[in-house]
């Protein structure tokens, strides 16, 4: 079942760095959201229209539910199976009509004052001249071509062909095919300060600033801007370390009782954002961007986790890589809400590998598995496979 989740109003994405009142007068954004943001977010919405009659917590207390989506200690046979950010025009507002965007690969520079000039990076065994703390087997990377400007790749976004493109031809990427991050969201800072409730009044030294993220168009633009979200119920609830089998999508939202359309809330403040069950063979044709699920590449379209920083606990399921091009480590934690009432407490950061990065194998590798230690169940470690020139 897939969901276009389209947002009303401007968004919070905290980053890892905590927020104390008091204490920190910066609460900044990122973009866009984590796997564990909207693993939240669906779950809660799932809950909440589980039965309308009923709380949320009578809702999370039926054995039928929690089975399907897990509760606090636990995800159940609920899966995230791909987490794409996505546009729609405003003119042909139907599903058939949602188009893809992918984070731009690792692999990709562009010249920033002009991105029409590309270079790409390749691995290339390392010469007898050069002397690193890399095993032999490793390889370092190259530009194929020289910027004369100041490289970039993470202002902007990629279409399906685009991305096909990056990951398997050498071919440069048509500006058509790249969209900018200020074409899709704006920053927007807001000031605030703490309320003593008991007195009505301001509290001294609470003056703090929060970045809003507003998606563009809810100001004049010609796209819808959202995040495209694969839900699967697995058929039995066990870790998902394999391919295991699902169930399809009428029968998962069935078995949700899910509507076509709704609400939901979003992010730091619970945001209003409209969902919508996508159900065109168009999308479906895009979820995956045409492209294989085995090559000598893995392209990461969402973060991973890894037990070993960049690598997992073990290479069993995939060949040891010879490079790797990412940029620094992502900083991931999130908030675990008491239901009873306001409070809670921060989950543990985690230092993840960015989605965008790519790794380049020898031997072909699968994609058909999420590519991460932890997180798999939702949303984790998605990855798309490519091919590479050795």
């Amino acid at each position: 079942m897939r969901l276009f989740i389209e947002p009303t109003e401007p968004l919070l994405f905290r980053t890892a760095r905590p927020f104390d009142a008091g204490e920190n007068n910066l609460a900044e954004s990122i973009f866009p959201p984590t796997p564990e943001t909207l693993q939240g977010a669906i779950r809660a919405a799932l809950a909440t229209h589980w039965n309308t009659a009923k709380t949320l917590q009578e809702n999370f207390a039926d054995p039928a539910l929690t089975d399907l989506i897990g509760d606090r200690n636990g995800y159940g046979r609920f899966r995230l199976t791909s987490i794409t950010l996505a546009r729609r025009h405003k003119a042909q507002p139907d599903a058939a009509n949602i188009e893809y965007l992918y984070p731009m690969p690792s692999t990709i520079l562009l010249q920033e004052d002009n991105v029409e000039r590309q270079a790409r990076l390749k691995p290339r065994p390392r010469p007898p001249a050069i002397h690193t703390n890399l095993s032999d087997e490793k390889y370092l990377l190259y530009q194929n071509h020289e910027l004369k400007g100041k490289p970039t790749t993470r202002k902007y976004w990629l279409t399906r062909r685009g991305l096909w493109k990056a990951l398997l031809t050498e071919e440069d990427i048509a500006t058509e095919d790249m969209v900018s991050a200020s074409t899709i969201y704006t920053a927007e800072p807001r000031l605030g300060i703490g309320m003593n409730n008991a007195t009505k009044t301001t509290k001294e030294g609470f003056l703090y600033q929060v970045h809003m993220i507003r998606m563009n168009h809810l100001m004049d633009h010609d796209y819808t801007y959202g995040f495209v979200v694969d839900i699967r119920i697995a058929q039995k609830a066990s870790a998902a370390t394999t391919q295991e089998p699902l169930i399809d999508d009428t029968q998962t939202q069935e078995m949700l009782r899910l509507d076509n359309d709704g609400w939901l809330t979003l992010g730091g403040e619970r945001r209003a954002a409209r969902f919508e069950v996508i159900k065109s063979p168009e999308a479906e044709e895009q979820a995956g961007a045409g492209l294989s699920a085995k090559g000598n590449m893995l392209y990461l379209l969402t973060p991973a986790a890894f037990d070993r920083g960049w690598q997992p606990a073990s290479w069993e399921k995939w060949a040891e890589p010879v490079a790797v091009a990412m940029e620094r480590y992502q900083s991931i934690g999130g908030w675990l809400l008491n239901p009873e009432n306001a409070g809670g407490r921060n989950k543990p950061q985690r230092r993840c590998v960015p989605a965008g990065s790519v790794y380049f194998f020898k031997e072909p590798v699968t994609a058909s598995i999420p590519f991460t230690d932890y997180g798999k169940e939702i949303g984790y470690g998605i990855a798309f496979a490519g091919e590479w020139k050795q």
